[in-house]
């Protein structure tokens, strides 16, 4: 069996933890196993199930509280498990730093995987990136979008971010029983599901609410996630006064059936990798409607709708309306297997790795 090093931020339900758990779950782990360097531990983790699944969690220093240890911890990890096979999961290449102490611990494969196609510090990061590109042995990213922003013009391997195809599927009786007990029966309810972070953009998302519920006033917006943004949420949802048509769920597990309780999927975010919860969201059957900065990687059937950032609110309530009308039935799952997305043939790039 070959053990696999992830270094990463958090293995909180995210973007880039709900990647990874897919594939943890899916892989053979009579050949694989994972473990994990993590940097911030939060209460809603997948700490036990990591422990229950085989793996072991490595909790380091952050490097906003000192560098010089976070990099020797690193280090020291990867050389006392003696890891061969290391992975840093990024949006930014000032990561380059992890891959040179896992490559000091002794880690002869090191391989950075792009999630995102942007990041706040730009300046930091082309600063770094061509110290990441000599330090990687390979290049993994979720879209193409994302290969370019992380690795330039060097070569990388596109690895989409996959899902277990069946537990998303279109289900009436799960529809029903779920909005019966998250009390959204008889609601137009549009849904999202991503951290509460600002590149998410849900400060517009209640501006496109304060149009729709003029023109639908059963509408709700329900968020799923949690983060840094939830105080400004909050605070702008009372100042529109919409609190009676947004629902805060907080970091929830049983996100399959959530979506299978929405009308309509929303996702108007300022830069993405490849959002999983858009593939998810089409997989549930949901029509979807996106900002036109999201990579067309993500496009699996045809209800996926773009409008632009710039477009007015009202514009965007207008089509949230219109898409809230489409019947809604089960896609063809085998369009999802030919783009890449069931995750049991996704896990084999890992395996053959081993």
């Amino acid at each position: 069996m070959t053990r696999m090093l992830h270094i990463v931020g958090s293995m909180s339900p995210s973007g880039i933890g709900n990647f990874i758990m897919n594939v943890y779950r899916n892989i053979d782990r009579d050949r694989v196993q994972f473990d994990f360097i993590v940097h911030e531990h939060r209460e809603v983790s997948f700490d036990e199930e990591i422990r229950a699944l085989g793996g072991r969690l490595f909790y380091v220093t952050r490097k906003a509280v000192s560098p010089v240890k976070n990099f020797w911890e690193i280090r020291n990890v990867v050389k006392r498990g003696r890891y061969r096979i290391v992975f840093r999961h990024t949006d930014i290449s000032t990561v380059a730093l992890d891959l040179l102490a896992a490559k000091l611990g002794g880690a002869k494969v090191r391989i950075a995987h792009s999630h995102s196609t942007s990041t706040p510090n730009v300046r930091m990061h082309r600063i770094f990136q061509p110290m990441l590109n000599a330090l990687c042995t390979r290049r993994f990213a979720c879209s193409d979008k994302a290969g370019a922003w992380l690795y330039g013009d060097r070569h990388y391997e596109v690895i989409p971010n996959a899902i277990r195809l069946e537990e998303f599927a279109w289900d009436a009786d799960v529809r029903s029983q779920t909005r019966r007990r998250e009390g959204l029966e008889h609601r137009l309810v549009v849904g999202h599901i991503g951290n509460l972070l600002p590149v998410k953009n849900h400060l517009f998302m209640l501006e496109i609410l304060a149009e729709l519920v003029k023109k639908r006033p059963e509408a709700c917006l329900v968020f799923v996630g949690d983060g840094e943004m939830r105080s400004r949420i909050e605070e702008a949802m009372h100042t529109l006064g919409l609190a009676r048509h947004v629902v805060l769920t907080g970091v929830r597990t049983d996100t399959a059936s959530l979506l299978q309780a929405m009308d309509v999927f929303l996702f108007p975010s300022k830069y993405e990798g490849l959002p999983i919860a858009v593939v998810e969201a089409q997989c549930s059957g949901l029509p979807c409607l996106l900002s036109d900065v999201i990579t067309g990687d993500v496009d699996v059937v045809p209800s996926v709708y773009r409008l632009p950032l710039s477009a007015p609110p009202s514009l965007w309530a207008e089509r949230i309306a219109a898409l809230a009308k489409e019947q809604r039935t089960a896609p063809v799952y085998r369009l999802f297997a030919e783009k890449g997305f069931d995750i049991r043939e996704m896990v084999k790039s890992y395996e053959e790795l081993a």
